[in-house]
């Protein structure tokens, strides 16, 4: 389902590694790793697909939930005299779904399923700044688009609410394609994010999605 795209980011990040990085020399938070902490509001949908298929034979989801967050940033590193630049994402996520979405609603249908997935994704990134020469600001608005590897992580079962209504046991326990898209606005040290981050994974018939949409509102620490 997502060979193609995966291709085309793939040739695009491999481009841009051959391309010149401009030093990060200035005292900003950006410029070197740090950490975040705060809270984040998040769904998780897990989907089923036929492979080469579009529409899932059923999902389970959730409701918006609440938890706390802490996570590692790395460097932003520009592209020479240009406002695109290149950054690591990391991400983990665990996952408890109870309910199937029938007619658009949300059913308890008496399946289930539970893991977790993360990634580490090579990703380029706009930063929407004034000025890109001085990199050194109190605030800053950046959209990123990254494409890795995952893991994931997932078992319980899910009834085909969308095709055959058939019940299929789910075991997936493996190395996964990773796409995340997100958009940053930070002043100082305050940081608010939106984001969707998904893992793909092949087994037998069927393709496995995990996809994740999060509001993040944290704090940063510079390391």
């Amino acid at each position: 389902m997502y060979s193609k795209h995966a291709l085309i980011l793939l040739l695009t990040i491999s481009t841009l590694s051959g391309t010149s990085w401009s030093e990060t020399t200035t005292d900003n938070l950006f410029s070197s790793y740090r950490a975040t902490a705060g809270v984040k509001i998040n769904s998780i949908d897990f989907d089923v697909y036929n492979k080469d298929s579009t529409n899932p034979n059923g999902t389970l989801s959730e409701d918006f939930s609440y938890s706390p967050i802490f996570k590692l940033g790395s460097p932003l590193n520009y592209l020479e005299d240009s406002n695109w630049g290149g950054l690591m994402e990391y991400s983990f996520s665990g996952f408890t779904l109870n309910q199937q979405y029938v007619d658009n609603r949300l059913v308890d249908l008496g399946t289930s399923v539970k893991g977790y997935y993360a990634f580490v994704t090579p990703t380029l990134f706009y930063s929407f700044a004034e000025s890109f020469i001085d990199k050194n600001t109190d605030q800053l608005l950046i959209t990123g688009l990254g494409l890795g590897i995952g893991y994931l992580k997932a078992t319980g079962d899910i009834i085909f609410t969308e095709t055959t209504q058939q019940r299929l046991e789910i075991d997936v326990n493996g190395l996964a394609l990773a796409i995340s898209l997100f958009v940053d606005y930070r002043f100082e040290n305050l940081m608010v994010r939106l984001s969707g981050e998904l893992t793909s994974h092949s087994k037998g018939n069927y393709d496995y999605d995990a996809f994740g949409f999060t509001c993040d509102f944290s704090y940063v620490f510079g390391l």
